[in-house]
């Protein structure tokens, strides 16, 4: 009975562009890796807010904030992260990074990210002149600047089109959401790609996340859905640790103090008392003899 936790939207700006937050953060991180659960971290790369004249590429040693970002990264994957890649910026025109979608999408009437089109799957030329390659390139270039290694990749919003998706297919095994063919499934499913595998992975969230605004409502959702999964489904979710924030208290030479009665603790602990034990996403993969790889051309 194996659960999965993504923390959500982890980028140099934001909710966790300051020392403070980012060291609610690391608390948070503390918590979880002092209860013997592995979690996954959602990075987004480069953080931007137009609104705000804000561009941060993690990358960047002559940024404090990105410098400052890549030390908390380091240090979550001291406690036990798998990092992946959250997009790139996670947004498009004048959206902030995190709210955006990067993506083509149906439905978009505003700041609407380009497509691909069907010849970029037709030589490598295209492929790599295409802009879903181009994100991807550009993501992983981030994470190797700040020496650091993405496992997977989540779209923004879960949302790409059908022929970006093929791109981004053939750059990863692994993608961290729902897969559209499956997208009530509750296990691992893959679909047939271009990968150096042939097929790439799918690890589903299928109990969703806590909104802001909605916190007590979907903690009892997660609880009661939790409790209804068969032995063999992921009890998987993903949560923005900002959530956390109002429930650690940072203190002058002393350890912060972490309120119990937190969503997050609460959720976990359900878990534990439920049977359930937390995995890292590649614990899923790591009793075949599959690899990784990444589709970068140098």
């Amino acid at each position: 009975m194996e659960a999965l936790i993504r923390l959500e939207d982890i980028g140099p700006g934001g909710y966790y562009e300051t020392a403070d937050s980012q060291l609610k953060l690391l608390t948070v991180a503390d918590y979880l890796y002092m209860h013997g659960v592995p979690f996954q971290v959602a990075v987004i790369s480069r953080f931007i807010d137009p609104l705000r004249g804000v561009d941060c590429p993690m990358g960047n040693p002559f940024n404090p904030v990105s410098v400052r970002f890549v030390q908390t990264l380091h240090a979550l994957c001291a406690r036990g992260a798998s990092l992946g890649m959250h997009g790139y910026t996670h947004q498009y025109g004048q959206s902030i990074s995190g709210e955006g979608y990067e993506f083509a999408y149906s439905g978009c009437k505003k700041d609407c990210p380009p497509g691909d089109p069907l010849e970029s799957l037709s030589t490598m030329l295209y492929f790599q002149q295409s802009y879903a390659y181009r994100r991807f390139y550009m993501a992983i270039s981030e994470f190797y600047a700040a020496g650091l290694k993405p496992d997977w990749f989540e779209t923004p919003h879960y949302t790409v089109s059908e022929v970006q998706r093929k791109i981004l297919e053939t750059c990863t095994w692994l993608m961290y959401e729902d897969n559209p063919e499956a997208p009530d499934s509750q296990q691992v499913s893959f679909r047939r790609s271009s990968s150096i595998f042939g097929k790439t992975y799918y690890v589903p969230t299928p109990l969703g996340y806590i909104g802001s605004e909605t916190v007590e409502q979907d903690v009892n959702r997660i609880m009661n859905q939790a409790n209804s999964f068969g032995e063999n489904d992921l009890a998987s979710f993903f949560y923005h640790p900002f959530l956390e924030f109002p429930y650690i208290h940072i203190r002058k030479n002393a350890r912060p103090i972490y309120e119990d009665r937190s969503p997050l603790k609460r959720l976990i602990q359900h878990m534990f008392s439920n049977g359930r034990r937390f995995v890292s996403i590649l614990d899923l993969f790591r009793s075949s003899s599959r690899n990784r790889d990444e589709c970068v051309h140098k």
